[in-house]
This record gives C-alpha cells, structure tokens and sequence, in this order.
C-alpha cells in the first residue's frame, strides 16, 4: 500500500510539473512583448496599434494551432503532444530576438508562427483525466495560476536583463527544453486516453477528424456557447492586461514618479500574485459549490471591479482608487482558472484535447482586446508620439488607453449573460468512454 502510494505521489508530481511548465511557458512567453511594448516602439518605431496587432495576432496563430496539436493529443496521446507543443513555442519565440531594426514584418511573423505551440488544452485534459471530481478544480485552478507564476518570471527578467536589450528576454523563452528532454522519459501517458485508444484498435474503429466532430450536430450547441462564453472572458482579460503595463507608466508619471516604469511593473507583480490566489481560490470553489456558480461570483467580481475602474479613470481620477480597483478587476480573472477542467468535464475524452484547445483557442484568438484597445488609446491620445513629455501628457495618455481598456467591462458584462446558458456537468466522472460507447459491442 505504501508503494503504492508513493508512486501514485511521484505520478502526480510529474503530471502536475508538465502542466506547469506548459502554462507557464505560454504565460511567459506571450506577455514578453506587452512587458517589452515600449521598448519595441522605439526600435522598430512603431505605435501602440501596431504592437496591439502583433499582440492580437499571436492569439489568432493559436487557432490552427489548437486545431494541429489538440487532434495529435487525442489521436495519439497527450504525452507527445504537450512536448512537441512547448517545444516549438519555445524555439520560435526566442528566434524573434534576432530581428533586425528594420524587420517588424518578420518580428510579427515569427511570434505568429510561435503562437502555433497550443498546450492549454491537452495539458488540461491531462490533469482532467488524472484527478478525480472532487480534487479537479482545485488542481486547474493551480495549474491556471502558473501562467501567472510566467508573467512573474516575465516581469522579472525584463527588469533584470531588460536593460541589456530586449532580445535577451526572448532567448530566455528557450528554458522549457531541458524539462521537455526530461518529460519525454518519465511523463506517463493518460491512463483515460490510454483506456480509450486501447478500445478503438480493439474495435477498429475509424478515428474521426476532432475539429469537424466537436462542431457535429451532438456538440455544436455546446461548442458555440463555450466559443462565445470564454471569447467575453479573454476579451475581458486582454482588453485590460495587454496594456497595464504601459496603463501604469502613465500613472506613475502622472502622480510624479520618477521611477515610473520599474513602479509600474512592481505593480504588475503585486497583481500577479493577487491572480494567482483567485485562479486557485476559485477552481478550487467550483469543487463544493460547481463550475458554474463558481464562475458567476468570480464573474460579478470583475464587474464590480471594471465599474470602479472606470468612474476612477475618466470621471473622478483618483490613483490610489485606481489601483484599488485593479485588485478587484485582478481577482474578477480567477474564472479562468474554471475554464479547462469545466470544459473537460462536458467533452468525451475522443475529443476532450481538441475541444479544449479549439475552444479556448478561438475564443483567445478572436478576442482582439490588445489591438482595439491599442487602436483606441492611438485615436484619442494626441501626444502618442511622446506621451512622457509631462505629467499633462501622461494623463492624456492615461486616459486615452483607459477609454479603450473599458472595453473589458463590456465583456464581462457579455460574460454574465452568456453564462446563464451554459450547463453545469450533470457527471464530473471521466471515463474513457463515453456511456453510449460502452453500450456498443
């Protein structure tokens, strides 16, 4: 028994650490460039919409990406699909730190291509399939929150080696491989898919392609609620937290801060760790009370949080209710946390991978929060050329982005309306296959 037990712990481990290293990669990785926003302006000379684009655009490479790599995860296992994913994130994000001046184009292009490496999904599926009900939100909660862990790790390393130059920060994106090498010898395959695949040679049965079946007339209704529910919700997020690193330069300056920019990204940090209480808090809520009520609380929060947001920026200006107000937008983010184990829990593992990772994918990809925002703050901000030049220009500036960033309680508006339609899971046990499988002979 104590064997047993001591080898079911070591599984655990392992699982847990691939699923850290996966999320966390993607959070490190894909924040560099919002961290590094100012610094790419001047050396590419470009203006925030730009960089809200390519911002945007990442997101949108994630699709075809989750659409590869979520039907390699259920086709032949999560294991080799987790790696190989994280892999080819990490190589093409810290090819962009070669770029010349004068290859914006090529910059773009290249974090298109590394948006590509989608492990959301099956890292998700994995831990679904490993955990029971009682314990799963909980741990995607926690698995949720080292993508915090990674903007953590970003936030340091740009103010670390950032000075040095930017490119730096993005060879760092290569620290996963030595881990991956590891994985590929110890991480265990899912115990669930490896039950469901077993079955399928048994029966020979023909795989499907998973993108056409998850929006088959069984998972179509489900499918479009997700897309449009987690769609307000990472819009909600990248309309706020794409820009709060350069929303909080403009701050500090305005309230005359003459380290502005290491102020702002301490700040960053502080908000961080307050996100990764509520992704943990949250998921692991949603294990007592259900995903769904969970999720509305969390969700009422941020509403609450983006009111005071904007009554303190454009009505009342107030910097310390500004910041307050960022502590409640912060923890309103915790329903991500909610996100892949609720999702898991709806699908049959035959698509549990691809829908997870589709889903999310679309909904973060089609989210253009970053580039809207950007292209807001550039319409109504009339010294975007040198928004630092006085503390008047800053609070032009600050305003101007904290118009656009407004665009996030909009969406968590969108975001309560649309979870009323959404199920909770009436069985949160997963099995390898589906009730109506079992039945066939």
């Amino acid at each position: 028994m104590n064997e047993m037990r001591k080898e079911s712990k070591a599984v655990l481990f392992v699982i847990l650490l691939a699923a850290f290293i996966a999320w966390m990669h993607d959070g490190y990785s894909l924040v560099l460039i919002s961290l590094l926003a100012s610094d790419l302006k001047t050396y590419f000379g470009v203006g925030d919409a730009s960089i809200g684009l390519i911002i945007s655009l990442q997101f949108v490479f994630t699709v075809p990406g989750a659409i590869l790599f979520g039907e390699l995860g259920d086709r032949f296992g999560r294991k080799k699909a987790l790696i190989v994913s994280i892999a080819w994130d990490a190589i093409f994000s810290s090819l962009t730190a070669l770029v010349p001046p004068d290859g914006f184009v090529l910059f773009g292009v290249l974090r298109m291509i590394s948006g590509l490496g989608v492990s959301w999904g099956i890292s998700f599926s994995l831990i679904s399939e490993y955990f029971s009900a009682k314990r799963r939100g909980a741990a995607g909660g926690l698995v949720h929150a080292t993508f915090v862990i990674g903007y953590i790790s970003a936030i340091i390393v740009t103010l670390v080696i950032g000075p040095f130059g930017w490119q730096w920060c993005f060879l760092t994106a290569l620290y996963p491989l030595p881990f991956l090498i590891l994985f590929w010898f110890i991480l265990p395959e899912s115990a669930v898919w490896s039950e469901y695949d077993k079955v399928m040679k048994e029966r020979k049965i023909k795989q499907k392609i998973r993108v056409k079946e998850i929006f088959s007339s069984k998972w179509i209704k489900l499918t479009v609620l997700l897309i449009i529910l987690f769609w307000f919700a990472e819009t909600a997020y990248h309309s706020l937290v794409d820009f709060a690193p350069i929303f909080f330069e403009y701050l500090f300056h305005t309230v005359g801060n003459a380290s502005y920019v290491g102020s702002a990204r301490l700040y960053m940090l502080v908000l961080m760790v307050i996100a990764a209480f509520g992704l943990f808090f949250f998921g692991f809520l949603s294990d007592y009370i259900g995903r769904k009520k969970a999720f509305l609380i969390d969700n009422i929060i941020g509403i609450f949080g983006g009111v005071l947001f904007a009554i303190f920026t454009l009505l009342i200006f107030n910097d310390t209710l500004i910041l307050t107000s960022a502590v409640f937008i912060t923890l309103g983010f915790g329903l991500h946390g909610i996100f892949g184990v609720w999702s898991s829990e709806l699908y049959d593992t035959e698509v549990r991978a691809s829908a997870n990772s589709i889903i999310f994918s679309i909904a973060r990809g089609a989210g253009f929060g970053g580039f809207l925002v950007g292209l807001i703050s550039e319409t109504l901000n009339p010294f975007s050329a040198d928004p630092f030049a006085s503390t008047a220009t800053s609070f032009a500036s600050l305003q101007a982005l904290g118009t656009g960033m407004l665009l996030s309680l909009i969406a968590f508006i969108g975001v309560f309306i649309v979870l009323q339609f959404v199920p909770e899971p009436k069985d949160k046990t997963i099995t390898a296959l589906s009730k109506a499988d079992i039945l066939k002979p």
